[in-house]
């Protein structure tokens, strides 16, 4: 099956519906986390707010590979994103835009002191699909 373009799916990363991680420790482990946002980066990349990613971030410095699952808002199709962690971010214009949209988020949800980001994490996407369902609409 042929990979879809991220750039066709932005739709999905608007952090209309949640997203989620899952990543594998080095000991086979599985950690599954829910993401506040993801966000396009380029036709190769996304970029995801790193808020509480302490098993994450463990799981990905041992074993890069990740899925990345998103909705999409119009129809309810679940993405799968099969991805390889390559960066984190701390500064600059990525990281900036981030932290804009996670703060005002916290800010609508009286968190503030919570929703504080620690880095913008930086993934190259390896293949992309719908995941097939009885009552997907195509």
């Amino acid at each position: 099956m042929s990979s879809l373009k991220l750039d066709s799916l932005r739709d999905c990363m608007e952090g209309v519906l949640p997203a989620v991680i899952a990543t594998v420790a080095a000991d086979g482990t599985p950690n599954v986390t829910y993401l506040s946002k993801v966000a396009f980066v380029d036709s190769q990349h996304v970029a995801l707010s790193n808020q509480f990613f302490s098993k994450t971030v463990g799981n990905v410095r041992e074993n890069p590979q990740a899925q990345i699952t998103l909705i999409q808002p119009s129809t309810g199709r679940h993405l799968r994103l099969d991805a390889r962690f390559e960066r984190d971010e701390c500064a600059g214009e990525l990281f900036e835009q981030m932290r804009a949209e996670i703060d005002a988020i916290a800010s609508l949800m009286h968190m503030e002191e919570v929703f504080r980001l620690r880095s913008v994490d930086v993934y190259r996407v390896l293949h992309a699909e719908f995941i097939p369902s009885d009552v997907d609409p195509a």
